[in-house]
């Protein structure tokens, strides 16, 4: 009997929750030595001794996630050594795999095919904000792009207008993740280079299968932040709502004759976050913001902040009867709290 990895099959790509927990190798070695390798570092290696011919190995999907975590990686090639204990011989499976916290119904690469690497269909920005697209192409594999642009007249802003825009095909040397970004300023050069000036209102874009739909607004949001997706992809959320700012001082007091003093001051901010009505879509992309590994407040100037999120009310209904509005405190992470007065576009 040869070493042979039992269940992974022959898939070139996967979402890393398509992975097995445990994977299983075949064996009539006395021992073997199993490796885990995640963008050519060796994250696992451990030796086992069969049982039944037979070795299981625990854990794969959180071994593999961890070590991306660590990387900053949202897809990387991971490999899977089995290694007889004598050396003589071995087996390697060798795969693409791309960051996912949630299982899919279809197969990675159909998955992969429909969607961007989001789970929203649609976001409201303001005027000056964007929105990064996501998606996996396979090498060489051309893939049509076009914009269905919704805009109105100077002199009619109450009549809104569509023009269909054929964007030049998508086409990558190696299998990778591209980026887009849609602006309303971006959009409305690519008219520009047709017709007069149009004032852009929205936006259906598509890759291929792929679609997503982008809203532009004059309001501004109350607060954007940006967080690790459930791809370790960033995206930036603008909210519409209300902050609450609450400070809480601690401090010890003494009494040194008839003076009362305070020592061991510590000031807490935290911050009250309540979101404006959202649609179920919304409400589920934004709760992923909750149990992100990484998440900063955007600042004046283009800086950020990392922030922590406590105090979390995620009540998430697919009732079609009232939109929903979520709730969460967040402080900054460094304890520090930054000049409120700057004034500038974010």
């Amino acid at each position: 009997m040869a070493t042979n990895i039992t269940n992974i099959s022959s898939s070139s790509i996967y979402l890393t929750s398509h992975l097995p927990e445990n994977v299983y190798v075949a064996t009539d070695a006395q021992s073997i030595v199993f490796t885990v390798s995640v963008e050519g570092d060796d994250v696992f290696t451990s030796v086992y001794y069969p049982y039944n011919n037979m070795v299981c190995v625990r854990d794969i999907r959180s071994i593999v996630e961890d070590a991306m975590f660590e990387q900053d990686l949202n897809i990387a090639t991971l490999v899977l050594e089995a290694r007889e204990g004598s050396g003589a011989n071995s087996v390697i499976d060798d795969v693409r795999v791309i960051c996912s916290d949630f299982k899919t119904t279809v197969a990675t690469e159909t998955f992969l095919r429909r969607n961007f690497l989001t789970t929203r269909k649609s976001a409201l920005v303001p005027n000056d904000g964007w929105v990064d697209l996501h998606s996996y192409i396979k090498a060489f594999e051309r893939e049509n792009q076009y914009a269905n642009i919704y805009y109105t007249l100077p002199f009619r802003p109450d009549m809104i207008m569509s023009y269909t825009l054929n964007m030049e095909e998508v086409l990558i040397e190696t299998d990778g993740i591209v980026m887009k970004t849609l602006t309303k300023q971006y959009l409305e050069n690519l008219m520009w280079e047709t017709y007069e000036r149009r004032c852009v209102v929205g936006v259906e874009y598509h890759i291929g299968n792929r679609s997503f739909n982008v809203f532009f607004t004059d309001e501004r949001p109350s607060d954007v932040f940006s967080f690790l997706n459930a791809f370790n992809i960033p995206e930036r959320a603008y909210l519409y709502g209300a902050t609450t700012t609450k400070t809480e001082v601690n401090r010890s007091e003494a009494v040194i004759g008839r003076k009362t003093l305070f020592y061991d001051e510590t000031v807490t901010v935290k911050h009250e976050v309540e979101t404006g009505p959202m649609t179920y879509d919304e409400a589920m992309w934004l709760s992923q913001m909750f149990a992100s590994r990484w998440v900063s407040r955007i600042l004046p100037n283009n800086k950020s902040a990392e922030i922590l999120i406590s105090d979390i009310s995620s009540e998430v209904t697919d009732s079609n009867k009232e939109l929903m509005k979520l709730k969460f405190s967040w402080k900054y992470a460094e304890g520090t709290e930054w000049n409120y007065n700057e004034t500038t576009r974010i």
